[in-house]
């Protein structure tokens, strides 16, 4: 029950019935759908730290898969196995620099993104059964999204 203030009295206003719980549910699921967006942004932020941390080791990465993909063709045409082995060595090495580096941004990435799996592939279509919105696969958009896709297009 809910009481609304008036000028002198106050005056009691019973809510129909179930509209409390649902109201308690509806609340419950935009705190989840909240949690849920505030992992997401916080393991992009971390990976775009990561990604500036690590910017001259994976510049190093990209020249080392260049080369190998710009001497492909010269290893063939002389069968040189020892500059194949040789370039995908050094590849192979700058990848794990690389890896090595994000390693202290990927333990705090990793637990974010398991949270968000958790979430969408759980706990989000179970508040929906809850709501008594259960999810079903859709085919096609709906108008609204259409809309919105075309216009995002046009910017």
């Amino acid at each position: 029950m809910v009481v609304l203030p008036k000028t002198q009295a106050a005056v009691e206003v019973a809510l129909p019935a179930g509209v409390e719980e649902e109201l308690t549910n509806l609340r419950g699921f935009a705190d989840l759908v909240n949690e849920r967006w505030g992992y997401w942004l916080g393991a992009r932020i971390k990976q775009q730290e990561g990604n500036q941390a690590t910017e001259d080791k994976r510049k190093a990465v990209r020249e080392a898969g260049k080369a190998l993909r710009n001497g492909i063709e010269e290893i063939i045409k002389a069968a040189d196995v020892d500059k194949w082995h040789t370039l995908n060595t050094t590849l192979a090495d700058a990848k794990k620099v690389v890896k090595e580096a994000m390693k202290p941004f990927a333990e705090k990435i990793s637990p974010l993104r398991k949270a968000v799996r958790y979430l969408d592939s759980v706990a989000i279509p179970d508040a929906m059964k809850e709501l008594g919105k259960p999810i079903a696969p859709r085919f096609s958009l709906s108008e609204y999204i259409g809309n919105a896709l075309k216009a995002q297009k046009k910017k």
